[in-house]
């Protein structure tokens, strides 16, 4: 009987999971225009005479999460499995895990904190899929940590993986904002496709829940450069 009920709410879960990504399909197909019009407005705004240098920098910060939400759009809607995507190039983790933590800041009035590694860890896989599984995991511990709390993201890697410990000192699982539990659920999956895993559940030092991501090391040619990243060696022109 356990395992009959087991079954029945695993088959549940991913009935849910498949609504869930068809709202999310449908809705993503519906904003595809209106965030190319706001990419357009911003670019033209950026071009006026007289912007000063702050607006400017402000409008480029908008152009670059307008572009982000765009690339996130597109990977779902032309979603199949992780390797056969096309720009499906060996990704930078820690680029990607610092545009996050970026523009968060921008946004968030709480305390977020980055420890561990720096420096380059490659993986695998489609860029605007990893990214909106950091988001989601990093959007769930601002959330309970609050508007004034406290998040403490921390990178360590082994000599096959890279983990990200994400932790927050909010009320701990079951205590925060509601709607929280699907997001995670969908983000599980993607990083199953990417070959890593999601693991919730455990106890913040700081008092709340600590979730973390893990994500399969790749060897990278040493010539490969990331075109996200421009050396600051090479001369420009």
């Amino acid at each position: 009987m356990a395992k009959g009920f087991a079954a029945e709410a695993v088959a549940l879960e991913e009935l849910v999971l498949v609504r869930v990504e068809e709202r999310l399909r449908t809705a993503l197909h519906e904003i595809r225009q209106p965030v190319a019009a706001v990419l357009a407005l911003a670019e033209a705004a950026r071009g006026l005479p007289g912007i000063s240098m702050d607006m400017r920098d402000y409008l480029d910060l908008l152009i670059e999460q307008v572009q982000e939400v765009s690339g996130a759009a597109w990977s779902v809607l032309g979603r199949g499995r992780a390797e056969d995507l096309p720009g499906s190039l060996p990704v930078d983790v820690d680029e990607i895990l610092d545009s996050v933590l970026a523009a968060f800041s921008k946004t968030w009035t709480g305390t977020l904190v980055r420890r561990g590694h720096s420096g380059r860890l490659w993986t695998k896989g489609c860029r605007p899929a990893i990214r909106r599984c950091l988001v989601n995991v990093v959007d769930n511990a601002v959330r309970a940590a609050g508007p004034t709390g406290e998040v403490v993201v921390t990178v360590r890697h082994d000599a096959g993986s890279v983990r990200l410990d994400v932790e927050d000192d909010g009320p701990g699982f079951g205590g925060g904002p509601g709607g929280m539990g699907i997001g995670l659920a969908v983000t599980r999956r993607e990083l199953l496709e990417l070959g890593g895993s999601l693991s919730p559940g455990s106890t913040s030092g700081l008092g709340g829940a600590r979730i973390a991501i893990s994500l399969p090391l790749r060897s990278v040619d040493p010539l490969y450069r990331d075109p996200l990243y421009l050396d600051p060696s090479t001369p420009a022109g």
